[in-house]
């Protein structure tokens, strides 16, 4: 017989059920009405999980930070290994295929770190600055050294200028379907990605010889 709590060969993915439950209840309902009961619900698990793997609705919440941005830096860490040439639109394409599994969740980062009005800033400031900003800044650095970004350029505003080509969009989708009729579907976010990369690389990439030697 198992402990109470621990998962047996039958929870194996448990945790990542409960992250998936955690982006669909707490980006949907205000964090105060989601209860470990509800989450444990939506993942289709013991609720006795939620204390083994995060301790706790806290612990879940913060994880789940954690885990959607994590996929984005694993994704396009993935990206970059590949033998075929980095494309910057690589990165929009990856983001936005991440974020489109739950489209409010930029909103709720935007209430927890912006508008101070969930439970964790200091802890996601903290986490972001020292996990997910090395990693784009490492990234920018790469891109300078390939010549590619013109060195002028302050790496400190042209990451300004990347998350907010990222993350802005998502904060209109509603706006923008209502207004212009621009529905986050895959086309038009493969659209979206494509244009986003383009103005970014047309402001920040050195121009480059139209013939090659």
């Amino acid at each position: 017989m198992k402990s109470r709590g621990r998962p047996d060969k039958n929870d194996e993915d448990g945790r990542a059920r409960l992250v998936l439950a955690a982006r669909r209840c707490f980006t949907t309902a205000p964090y105060s009405q989601v209860t470990t009961r509800m989450l444990a619900q939506e993942a289709g698990v013991d609720a006795a999980l939620i204390r083994y793997y995060f301790e706790n609705k806290e612990g879940l919440y913060k994880a789940m930070f954690m885990e959607v941005t994590g996929e984005v830096v694993a994704g396009i860490e993935k990206a970059l290994s590949e033998d075929r040439a980095f494309d910057l639109e690589d990165i929009f394409h990856i983001f936005y295929d991440v974020i489109k599994q739950s489209p409010s969740f930029p909103i709720l980062m935007f209430k927890e770190i912006v508008l101070e009005q969930g439970i964790c800033r200091d802890y996601l400031i903290d986490k972001l600055q020292n996990t997910r900003k090395p990693f784009f800044f490492g990234m920018l650095a790469k891109f300078k050294q390939q010549g590619l970004i013109k060195e002028e350029l302050d790496d400190r505003l042209l990451i300004l200028n990347l998350m907010g080509l990222l993350i802005f969009p998502w904060y209109m989708r509603e706006g923008m379907a209502k207004a212009m009729g621009i529905e986050f579907n895959d086309e038009q976010l493969a659209k979206m990605a494509t244009h986003n990369a383009n103005m970014f690389k047309y402001g920040c990439f050195k121009e480059r010889e139209k013939h090659e030697d």
